[in-house]
């Protein structure tokens, strides 16, 4: 399996799990933090739903710099707006990197504010980073769906609330 072929079998397994959690997202509840110091719940899901671009963005950029880089969030109102975004988001992904030779997985890519470097790292780190951001923030979600009521859906296994997974 080449190197893309991994990333891309794990960014199809992680959207599976991904999309459990949309369906079980509370829009009339995006304002919802669990902490003054934490992100919205709203906040959080939008960014666990635009981690599937970070694929498309790695391998066709080289930096991303907070400070030149504006962000527009998108206004996701219902479970059907926001699974058609996902669906375009992992889509994107996939293509990016069904288009990209092994090769440029080695080339450097660096995240920044300005003169401050967060991290420099492979396209193919990246990427990988951003899967792992996946799992970090949909746990988040998790902690925030319990605290709110909400039945938490399994990522690998079962949960309090599916144990029959």
């Amino acid at each position: 399996m080449t190197r893309k072929e991994q990333l891309q079998a794990q960014l199809a397994a992680e959207a599976v799990t991904t999309r459990q959690f949309i369906k079980a997202f509370p829009f009339d509840n995006k304002d919802y933090r669990v902490h003054e110091k934490s992100m919205k719940i709203g906040d959080i899901f939008l960014h666990v739903i635009d981690l599937a671009l970070w694929a498309e963005m790695a391998v066709t950029t080289d930096e991303l710099d907070f400070e030149k880089t504006g962000y527009n969030p998108k206004q996701l109102n219902s479970e059907e707006e926001a699974m058609t975004y996902f669906d375009e988001c992992v889509a994107k992904g996939m293509k990016a990197l069904e288009n990209t030779p092994d090769s440029v997985f080695d080339e450097e890519w660096t995240l920044r504010s300005g003169d401050k470097i967060h991290m420099v790292s492979t396209k193919e780190e990246v990427v990988r980073v951003a899967h792992n951001q996946t799992v970090h923030h949909r746990a988040q979600l998790g902690v925030n769906y319990r605290l709110l009521g909400i039945p938490v859906p399994p990522s690998y296994g079962p949960t309090a609330d599916y144990t029959d997974f």
